[in-house]
């Protein structure tokens, strides 16, 4: 699953507006539904599913963010074209549907290898089992098994996040080498102090798509937590269900958001109504529309709509970066009239970076259409023709399903294949078609 959009600052009070969001589309969506006054109050289950989550979520982005960093700095010190190649297999990593890395995950520690997962197959171990060292691996291993691979499946954009966010910050690289301070440190101390600002702001934006993520995971893990109950809650289409998860899922992301302030560094917020807009979590909600709405083509454009709106602020920021560059006013010295200026130096650039976003939202929108086929089996109908081929595989909604996956996972991998390929391309495609002036 990946985010990667041109790097744009939150608004103020980003968790607030996170908190705030959550509870509106929960209200728009039960006032839609005619369900306002038939929600009841959650259990202290529904909590405890919460808690459980929030860890699993913790721990995933926290061990994002390690790898992120240990393989991004070790790319730099690779040198230039290591650092590029490490750039694009990351950006690949986050290519590669979620449905497909859970059960590689599955496939491969419990087919091949036998190994236990805790919420599948729980390990034994017959002559110790009141032993509070076994009870405590039992627990570790359930928590950490969803959270390695949320980490898994995050690590790909953090990985790219750190090579290209540290081509922007200041490079004191030869500054410090004339002061003596040894690579080691010019590396991990000063370069990683200037970098973690914007890592902070990489790790909220990627708080805003681990909810599919989650839920994805927890699902085929079998994990009792927030995700597995909102999995369960989509497939059934249940109006109060979903309003309840949208209201949670705000005030789990709100929480995330304001730990990470704990980061050291700040950068100026975002003003505008655009930023606000963009910084929510659209896929997680473009979900729950889904699971309400009647399985037809035009459902689809949904998704294509949440992912333009999710990432209209770092494109938006672009933009502005890019025409303070353009000679708008030295033209009009010359006596050039605004048709003249539009043509010669704003439609081709505005062009290029709206074909950008353009092609960045598809490949987006490609990852979040097999998110929906994983969580929402009904949609594969919608589809006909070599989309529904590609996207049949990673419907697993039966235990015959998950068997047959298992057994042979050739078509899994394979749909997981040309999916990020294409992904990749379209990103790709974007990164060359978009205009940089200085």
């Amino acid at each position: 699953m990946t985010s990667l959009q041109p790097f744009s600052l939150p608004p103020r009070w980003l968790s607030l507006r996170l908190l705030l969001g959550g509870i509106i589309a929960a209200g728009v969506l039960l006032f839609s539904r005619h369900h306002a006054w038939k929600v009841t109050a959650p259990g202290p289950d529904f909590w405890l599913r919460c808690g459980s989550s929030l860890i699993v979520l913790v721990i995933g982005l926290l061990l994002a963010l390690c790898l992120g960093v240990i393989v991004g700095l070790r790319a730099r010190q690779m040198g230039p074209r290591m650092e590029r190649f490490i750039a694009l297999l990351g950006r690949a990593l986050a290519c590669v549907p979620v449905v497909v890395l859970v059960w590689g995950f599955i496939g491969g520690w419990i087919g091949r290898l036998g190994w236990a997962v805790e919420s599948l197959m729980p390990a034994q171990f017959p002559n110790s089992q009141d032993s509070w060292r076994v009870l405590l691996a039992h627990t570790l291993w359930e928590f950490l098994a969803p959270a390695l691979v949320l980490a898994l499946s995050l690590c790909g954009e953090m990985i790219h996040a750190v090579i290209v966010d540290g081509r922007s910050v200041s490079d004191l690289d030869f500054s410090l080498r004339a002061r003596g301070v040894p690579q080691a440190s010019r590396l991990w101390l000063h370069h990683l102090r200037q970098l973690l600002p914007l890592l902070r702001v990489r790790l909220q934006s990627l708080c805003l798509i681990a909810p599919v993520c989650l839920i994805i995971i927890e699902d085929a893990l079998h994990f009792m937590g927030w995700g597995d109950w909102m999995a369960q809650s989509l497939r059934a289409g249940d109006a109060p269900g979903i309003a309840l998860g949208f209201a949670s899922g705000g005030a789990m992301l709100a929480l995330l958001c304001t730990c990470l302030q704990l980061l050291p560094g700040r950068l100026k917020s975002a003003p505008g109504f655009v930023a606000t807009l963009a910084w929510q979590p659209w896929l997680f909600w473009a979900l729950g529309a889904l699971a309400l709405l009647p399985a037809t083509f035009i459902t689809w454009i949904i998704l294509w709509m949440a992912v333009l709106v999710s990432g209209c602020a770092g494109w938006h920021q672009a933009w502005n970066h890019i025409e303070a560059s353009l000679p708008i006013a030295a033209a009009r010295v010359c006596g050039a009239t605004d048709s003249m200026i539009w043509r010669a130096h704003i439609s081709s650039v505005l062009y290029r970076l709206v074909t950008a976003w353009l092609c960045t939202a598809l490949a987006q929108t490609l990852l979040a259409m097999a998110a929906a086929c994983a969580l929402l089996p009904r949609l594969i109908e919608a589809l006909s023709g070599p989309f529904a081929k590609v996207y049949r595989p990673m419907v697993i909604s039966s235990t015959q399903d998950a068997a047959q996956t298992l057994a042979d996972p050739t078509a899994l991998l394979q749909s997981g294949g040309i999916i990020a390929l294409a992904a990749l391309c379209l990103l790709q495609l974007s990164r060359i078609v978009q205009p940089r002036l200085s």
